[in-house]
C-alpha cells in the first residue's frame, strides 16, 4: 500500500446522489490552493447536472491505494463462498423449493 502524494493541490471528489441511503461515488478530481477552494471547484464541476446530497473532497495525499503486491492479499476473500452475496439466498431458495415439493 502507498499514498498518492504526487500533487499537493490535487483533491479527489466523491458525491452522493439520490438520498442518504445511497453510496458515495467517485466522480473525479480537482485542483485547489486549499480545501475550501477545492470543495467549491468540485461543487461547480460535479453537481451541476444532478441533485447532490453530499459532496466529499479529499486531499489526494490522504488516499491509500494498493500496489501490485497487494493483489494476492486482496484476492484471498473470493475463495470463501460464505462471503459471497449469493450464498445465503441460494440456500434459502433450495430450502423453499424442497418445502413446496
Amino acid at each position: 500500500m502507498r499514498t498518492i502524494d504526487d500533487d499537493p493541490k490535487a483533491y479527489e471528489v466523491f458525491v452522493q446522489v439520490g438520498g442518504s441511503g445511497k453510496p458515495l461515488q467517485y466522480v473525479g478530481s480537482v485542483r485547489g490552493a486549499d480545501p475550501i477552494l477545492a470543495w467549491h471547484a468540485a461543487k461547480e464541476v460535479f453537481t451541476r447536472r444532478e441533485d447532490c446530497t453530499q459532496l466529499w473532497v479529499v486531499p489526494r495525499a490522504a488516499v491509500i491505494r494498493s500496489d501490485a503486491e497487494d493483489r494476492i492479499v486482496l484476492s484471498k476473500g473470493s475463495a470463501r463462498r460464505y462471503r459471497l452475496a449469493s450464498y445465503p439466498s441460494t440456500r434459502r431458495r433450495m430450502r423453499s423449493r424442497s418445502e413446496l415439493a
